[in-house]
């Protein structure tokens, strides 16, 4: 053999080990890689459960609100009926006593007083009458 074909030899061993590491670093590299992607995906999926687990609670806080909503204009709607109807009442009254003129008391207006004056007493000794209230 020769030099040249001893080195010849020698380049290519080096050549082969030197793919044998290329090819253990692409494997290292590309666990590395594999992990780091699955850590990425395993973040994006916990942030994404967090996302829809506060949209369900605005939603469920939404449907809440338009309830209470509905229920004070209800009740809105109700006061706003009594006071109408409070205010026909009252505007019936003012007009029946508009109408009714009272031309003479009536007898539960009129207060009489009891008298207790029971009539003249006559003192028998003196025949004089007396007057008491």
């Amino acid at each position: 053999m020769s030099d040249r074909d001893i080195l010849l030899e020698r380049l290519e061993r080096k050549l082969f080990e030197k793919e044998r590491e290329v090819q253990e670093l692409r494997k290292m590299l590309g666990g590395e890689i594999e992990k780091l992607k699955r850590q990425i995906i395993e973040e994006i999926t916990e942030e994404l459960r967090k996302v829809r687990d506060v949209e369900a609670k605005v939603v469920e806080l939404s449907k809440a609100v338009d309830t209470l909503m509905n229920e004070v204009l209800y009740l809105k709607s109700e006061v706003r009926k009594d006071e109408r109807s409070e205010r026909e009442i009252i505007d019936i009254m003012k007009a029946e006593e508009e109408k009714k003129e009272p031309e003479n008391p009536r007898k539960e207006d009129v207060i009489v007083a009891e008298s207790k004056y029971d009539g003249p007493k006559y003192c028998e000794e003196d025949g004089d009458i007396i007057f008491c209230d």
